[in-house]
Order: structure tokens, then sequence, then C-alpha cells
């Protein structure tokens, strides 16, 4: 099977360097003391958000979490990040491929969401969850920010319950409506904290159904840098810093310039731990992935006699 993965281990360092060079150089003039960086250990995220604390007070700074081989990583690579967006790049490039287990991508969201119900998950590094609750515990608000749509709310929930995380102890407390609501509306975008430019520049589309409770904001694949905006708009807690992580370098990147157009200090970190689980997949053989969803699609379909899910 031809490689889908959009870049190498050498590729990856150059976009990394180019999107740093980019981001640091258009805002370094006002917001001298942000970073923008990679790093393999959380301990780095977690000694970021001490300095913010020594300097500002706990009260003042917030940590933003990503979920997917960030926090967290699926047990297996069925159901993973990296075979999502393996299983998204056949959607858009090679539709006819056999390796994909939904002709449209509303079908791809709704095995994502079958395997989330049924799978598990893990810490990248045994000592995330212990690093996460000193920062509460000092008095630092903490909140996770994931592209995942709220209709994955009750998976996820569980499984950071059982990785050992608890968000809504110190979650950021923010005036917006329960249940899924619109994080900000084109034609009035002022009253979620954004500018009509900020929609321009950033081309966002019509806004997608979001979620905040407990601390975790479900997002719905929408840009997070605006996304934070608008959960920021809505608290009455005085944010001056603010400590990103993720494995996504866009994400990184995104939350950096949103957070600096607001004046904040921003620590921004793309974590890349679980680089090489995700390039071994990327370049490997995905016969073991292709014949798991098989041999679940099947069971499910035997069990309630249903036609097929998918492909």
């Amino acid at each position: 099977m031809r490689n889908t993965t959009s870049t190498s281990a050498p590729r990856a360092a150059v976009a990394w360097c180019a999107l740093a060079a980019l981001v640091l150089g258009s805002w370094a003039a006002s917001a001298p003391a942000s970073e923008l960086r990679p790093t393999k250990e959380f301990a780095d995220v977690a000694a970021a958000a001490n300095r913010y604390v020594e300097q500002y007070g706990a009260e003042h700074v917030l940590l933003v979490l990503d979920i997917d081989n960030t926090i967290m990583a699926m047990n297996q690579d069925l159901g993973s990040d990296h075979w999502f967006e393996w299983q998204n790049y056949l959607l858009q490039n090679e539709p006819d491929s056999p390796y994909l287990v939904a002709d449209t991508f509303p079908g791809l969201l709704e095995v994502q969401g079958i395997i989330y119900n049924l799978g598990h998950m893990h810490p990248p590094e045994a000592q995330q969850p212990a690093l996460v609750a000193g920062l509460q515990k000092r008095g630092v608000s903490t909140i996770i920010l994931t592209s995942r749509g709220p209709e994955y709310r009750v998976a996820t929930e569980r499984e950071l319950k059982n990785c050992g995380y608890n968000l809504a102890a110190t979650a950021l407390a923010v005036e917006v409506p329960g249940g899924t609501y619109l994080a900000f509306d084109p034609a009035s975008p002022d009253k979620d904290g954004l500018t009509a430019d900020e929609l321009k520049t950033f081309k966002l589309e019509e806004p997608r159904p979001v979620s905040y409770e407990n601390g975790i904001f479900m997002t719905a694949g929408q840009h997070k840098g605006i996304m934070l905006l608008t959960l920021l708009h809505h608290t009455k807690r005085d944010v001056k810093a603010v400590v990103y992580v993720d494995d996504n370098v866009r994400h990184v990147g995104n939350v950096f310039s949103a957070a600096v157009d607001r004046d904040l200090e921003i620590s921004s970190f793309q974590y890349q731990h679980e680089d090489v689980r995700v390039q071994r997949f990327q370049y490997g053989d995905k016969g073991d992935v292709t014949r798991r969803w098989h041999q679940l699609r099947d069971a499910i379909q035997a069990v309630f006699d249903e036609p097929a899910l998918a492909p």
C-alpha cells in the first residue's frame, strides 16, 4: 500500500521550524516572553505552568490540554488520532481504497464513535496525571481543548477518569449555555469576543455545535485558537498567562497566535512523545488495523443483525 503520511520525520522537523519562525517572527514584538516549542516530556509543560504561577499567581494562569496523543493515547492503533487522519486522507485522496471504513466523513465519525465507546486509552507518560493534579492543587485552572465533537463526551469523560484526570475539580468557570451551543455568531462575532476581521482572516465556516462541561471543551474540529478566545471572553477569571500543549503543530501555532493577539503571555508546546508510534503507523503495514476493524464490524452486524456499518 502506498504511504499516506504527509511528512517524514525530517520533513516534520522542517515544518516545525518553519511554523515557529513564521509565528514567532510575526508576534515577537508584542509578546517577547512567550514561547513556542516542541517537547517530548510533559514535565516541560508543568515547569512552564509553575514559572507562570510564580510570576503571576495561580489564579491568573490557565493550563489548556489537548487529548489525543497528548494526555491520552488509544491502547491500539485502531481508532487512534493517527488512524483517523489516515482514514480522512483516504476519503479525500483515495476514495476507492479498500482500506476505508466508511464512504463519507459522517460515516467515519460514526465508526470513530463506536471505537471510542468500546476502546480504552492510557497516558503517554505515566506521570502525566500526577503532574496535572499537582498544578491543579496549586490553584491553576485547567481545561481540555479537543477537536472531538460533543457526541463523544461520555466516552471521553470515562477514559479521562480511568486515566486519573479530574478536570472538573479546577475547571475554568465560564458563562456559556449548558449542553451544545454555537461558539460564535457570524453576524455578531463581538458577542463572543471575536472580530469580523478574524472571521475573514481564519476563513471560519458556519459554526458547528460545541459543548463545555466539567472543564472539557469539545470543539468539533473547529479552529482551536478561535474556540479558546470565545471561552476566555465568557469567563470572569483574569487570565494573564496560558500554557497549551497539543501534538498537532497547526493547533499549537493557532492557539499561540490567538493568545498573543489578546496580549496574553503563552507557552505553547507541540508534544512529540508519540511521534515514533505515529510514524511507525504511517509508514507501516495497515493490515492489523484493517483486520481488527473487519472483526469488530462483523461482530456488531452479527449481534444486531443489521446492514453493514461501512465498507
